[in-house]
C-alpha cells in the first residue's frame, strides 16, 4: 500500500524524528516528478514524498530525521524531508578544491565523492529559539583516506580532526562524546574544544574476521553478507586514573535491534516498534567500493540477520538499486 505524507507534514512543522525507522529507497531512473519512496518495514507500508531537493543527489542517513545530501556541484546540505527544513553546510572538504566547478556532472560521476558517514551530536534545530543551534556538531568520515572532520551550523569550513590513524569505518555519538572505529577495529574518542579537535585511541582489536564474501563469477554481483560478529566495548582496568577498554563478544542483543549500513548506526528497543524483531541486525548495502562493479549498483545486499540462529532474511522484497545513491535508513 502506498500513502502520501504531504497531508501529515508541512513546512510549518518543526523538524522532528520519524516515529520509527524507515528505508529511503533509491531514486528511480527517469523519475520526472521527483517522488521518493519511504518503506516502513514493520507495517509493510510505502510512503510517497515529493522531494525535488534530493533529485540526483547522494544521500547519507544521519539521525533525528535528517539526511545529508551532496549534489553534483558538491554542495552539502542537512535536509529534513518531513518538514522540508534545509541547512546549508560548508562545501565538501576534499573535492571542492580538486574539481572545476564550471562543468556539469552526472550524478554517477559523483559516486566516488568519498563521503561515508555523518553523525549529529543533537538535532540542529532548536525548538526554543526556532533557529539552528551552533552547539550541534556535525561529524563526517570523508576523503579517500577515510579521515574525520566536523563543522557546526553557520560555519564556513570543515575542521579536520587530528589523529595518527585513518581508514575509519564508523562513528557514533554516545554520552556527549564522538567515538570512531577504524578498519582494524581500534576505537578512538574525539576531543573537541571550540575549533581544536583530536582523536585518541582507547582500544585495540587484535582479531579480524571477514563476513563479506566476494564472488568471482562474472554473472553474479561480487559480494554478499554471510553474517555478523557483535562485540561490546567494556572498561577492563584503570591505569593512572585512565580507563582501559577491551572488546568482549556478545551472543545476544536481548530486546535490542541494530540498524547498520551507510548511515548513522543505531541500536533501538525492538519492543517499541510493533513488528521489529529483537536480537536482530537490520543491514543495508554499504560496500561503496564495489558499487561500480555490480550489475546495477548497490542496494541488493540487504537483509535481517538473526543473532539467535544466524539466518538472514529479506526485509525489503523489492529491488532498489543505484550506483550513487542506494537505499539508506531514515531514522
Amino acid at each position: 500500500m502506498s500513502k502520501s505524507w504531504q497531508s501529515v507534514y508541512s513546512m510549518e512543522n518543526p523538524p522532528l524524528s520519524p516515529t520509527c525507522p524507515r528505508l529511503l529507497l533509491a531514486e528511480e531512473k527517469e523519475q520526472k516528478c521527483h517522488t521518493r519512496v519511504f518503506y516502513n518495514l514493520f507495517d509493510d507500508e510505502f510512503y510517497n514524498f515529493k522531494l525535488p531537493e534530493l533529485a540526483g543527489k547522494i544521500c547519507i542517513g544521519t539521525s533525528f530525521g535528517w539526511l545529508l545530501s551532496v549534489g553534483a556541484d558538491f554542495q552539502m546540505n542537512l535536509f529534513h524531508p518531513l518538514s522540508k527544513h534545509q541547512l546549508s553546510l560548508p562545501p565538501h572538504p576534499y573535492v571542492w578544491e580538486g574539481y572545476n566547478r564550471n562543468f556539469e556532472l552526472d550524478p554517477i560521476d559523483c559516486s566516488d565523492i568519498f563521503l561515508y558517514k555523518c553523525v549529529l551530536s543533537r538535532n540542529p534545530w532548536n525548538s526554543v529559539t526556532h533557529g539552528y543551534d551552533r552547539d550541534c556538531i556535525i561529524m563526517v568520515i570523508h576523503t579517500n583516506y577515510e579521515t574525520l572532520a566536523f563543522t557546526r551550523p553557520g560555519y564556513k569550513a570543515w575542521i579536520d580532526i587530528k589523529c595518527d590513524s585513518r581508514n575509519f569505518y564508523d562513528i557514533t555519538f554516545y554520552k556527549d562524546k564522538f567515538y570512531a572505529v577504524n578498519n582494524h577495529g581500534d576505537v578512538f574518542v574525539c576531543h573537541i574544544e571550540d575549533d581544536i579537535a583530536f582523536a585518541e585511541r582507547i582500544a585495540i582489536y587484535k582479531e579480524t574476521e571477514d563476513y563479506i564474501h566476494e564472488d568471482e563469477s562474472e554473472d553474479e554481483n561480487p559480494y554478499v553478507t554471510l553474517g555478523f560478529t557483535v562485540l561490546k566495548l567494556e572498561c577492563s582496568t584503570e591505569v593512572k586514573n585512565k580507563n582501559e577498554y577491551e572488546w568482549v563478544n556478545v551472543d545476544s542483543l536481548g530486546d535490542q535491534a541494530l540498524f547498520v549500513g551507510g548511515n548513522s548506526s543505531v541500536s533501538l528497543s525492538a519492543s517499541s516498534f510493533n513488528g521489529c524483531k529483537a536480537n536482530c541486525i537490520y543491514f543495508i548495502d554499504d560496500n561503496f567500493d564495489f558499487f561500480l562493479a555490480t550489475l546495477n549498483g548497490g542496494g541488493y545486499d540487504m537483509g535481517v540477520f538473526s543473532m539467535e540462529d544466524g539466518n538472514i532474511k529479506q526485509h525489503y522484497r523489492g529491488e532498489s538499486l543505484s550506483y550513487f545513491a542506494p537505499p539508506v535508513w531514515y531514522i
